[in-house]
């Protein structure tokens, strides 16, 4: 088991018996405070009759308390606060019970008390549980067969019968009444328990959730962190860049790599797969390209050795797209090859060129070779490097982006501006995907040369 998982466990561990404290005072309040406005109203009509020392007694210690019980729920000591609660009322009831059972005149009145210790057991068992609720039952039973049985053996039965058999008889309906409150009680309870088990790992789930959530955010920042700002070059040049993961984290990257004074290595890449695995994946292969770019002049030697050294590493089980070139940012001519990743274009005036040199993606095979092209760039030529989760991208009709809409919407951008330019063709993809969520990675590299 993780140290995160035990973790959590000791957090719910915690909350279950502070949540059963909180239902138990919600409950315990507002019964409480009824038995003191009860009390309070019942010493004022004492008064204004005139009752006797021992009633004012009575109710009285029952007022005083009570307002002990709520100041021991206030001081968070509940469960104390519920088991003096339930045991006054019961206690209340069982003594009003006897005087009237044991009066010769009010043998009815004492009947009906007998019936009303339902209550404290029903209390008993709402706020203490089913357990003190069978106890509560028992001990109601056993107190009130004794008293019929006094009464019956002081007073007689009224008839024939013994006072035994007159006392089963009164005694076995009020019991099984007893029981079966706490029978419904523990069955309440059960159902409770259950609910609370559920909303316990409900609530495992979410705090789960919202740490992974937690941690894939930092993930994200972390990523972007790897992409590097546009190099800052020269009054002939402008470069402009963008990446938007589908998910938490990305498998598309981009980088540059300042090579020498006028040597700009420019890489874009696409790890097969997304979020976390391809995240991974994604900081390895930049790890990897950066060392290639750093001993080796040559494009294609450069994904060569790549290319290499993933196959190498039995531990990598995912392939990369990628393009790399270096630009010489004085003449603007760019050195360049690519392992499966889709062809660059460029924008001159007013049509549009693809650079078609292809290659197998990094990680597929252990011998593959690449190419190498050389491309110039004019005055006010703008280049395309992107990966293909913005041609892929699709609405809820399912139809996709393309190739014949991106070539438009390259053509109906910012002639001029690369930062422009990549926002209008975001602007073209979220309209044309509308409501749909986007399906993979994009990312995109605008390299402008002044008019």
């Amino acid at each position: 088991m993780s140290t995160v998982s035990q973790e959590l466990e000791q957090v719910i561990a915690r909350l279950v018996p502070e949540d059963r404290r909180q239902r138990r005072s919600s409950l315990l309040r507002p019964l409480n405070a009824t038995l003191i406005t009860a009390s309070a109203l019942g010493l004022l009509v004492m008064v204004a009759r005139g009752s006797n020392a021992v009633d004012f007694t009575l109710v009285g210690s029952s007022l005083l308390l009570n307002f002990g019980v709520a100041i021991l729920d206030r001081q968070g000591r509940t469960d104390l606060a519920a088991q003096i609660f339930c045991l006054c009322v019961n206690l209340g009831i069982l003594l009003f019970c006897a005087a009237n059972l044991l009066s010769k005149e009010n043998f009815t009145i004492g009947l009906v008390f007998a019936c009303v210790l339902a209550m404290g057991v029903m209390l008993a068992g709402l706020l203490l549980g089913a357990r003190t609720a069978f106890l509560f039952a028992a001990v109601n039973i056993v107190s009130v067969s004794f008293l019929l049985w006094r009464r019956f053996l002081i007073f007689g039965t009224g008839n024939n019968d013994s006072p035994g058999y007159a006392t089963v008889s009164a005694a076995l309906p009020i019991g099984t009444f007893l029981l079966v409150i706490a029978v419904i009680t523990w069955l309440y309870q059960r159902t409770l328990d259950a609910s609370e088990a559920r909303l316990s790992v409900a609530r495992q789930r979410i705090m789960q959730d919202e740490l992974l959530r937690r941690d894939l955010s930092i993930a994200r920042d972390l990523q972007r962190r790897l992409y590097p700002p546009p190099p800052l070059t020269n009054p002939g040049l402008c470069i402009a860049s963008r990446s938007e993961p589908a998910r938490e984290t990305s498998g598309d990257f981009y980088d540059f790599i300042d090579l020498d004074d006028n040597q700009l290595g420019i890489v874009v890449a696409d790890v097969t797969g997304k979020s976390i695995a391809a995240a991974l994946m994604m900081a390895l292969a930049r790890a990897t390209l950066r060392s290639a770019a750093q001993r080796h002049t040559s494009p294609a030697e450069v994904l060569r050795q790549a290319n290499e050294a993933l196959c190498g590493d039995h531990t990598v089980h995912q392939m990369i797209t990628a393009f790399y070139g270096i630009l010489d940012t004085r003449t603007l001519s760019l050195r360049f090859s690519n392992a499966g990743h889709p062809y660059p274009i460029v924008r001159r005036s007013l049509h549009l060129d693809e650079i078609e040199l292809g290659g197998l993606p990094l990680g597929a095979r252990s011998d593959a070779h690449y190419g190498e092209e050389t491309l110039q760039l004019g005055p006010g030529d703008q280049l395309y490097i992107l990966s293909d989760g913005l041609i892929e991208e699709h609405n809820s009709h399912r139809e996709l982006f393309g190739y014949d809409r991106l070539n438009a919407a390259i053509l109906g951008a910012d002639r001029a501006e690369p930062e422009l330019a990549i926002n209008d063709l975001w602007r073209a993809v979220s309209a044309f995907r509308g409501a749909t969520e986007q399906n993979d990675d994009i990312t995109l590299v605008v390299v402008q040369a002044a008019a």
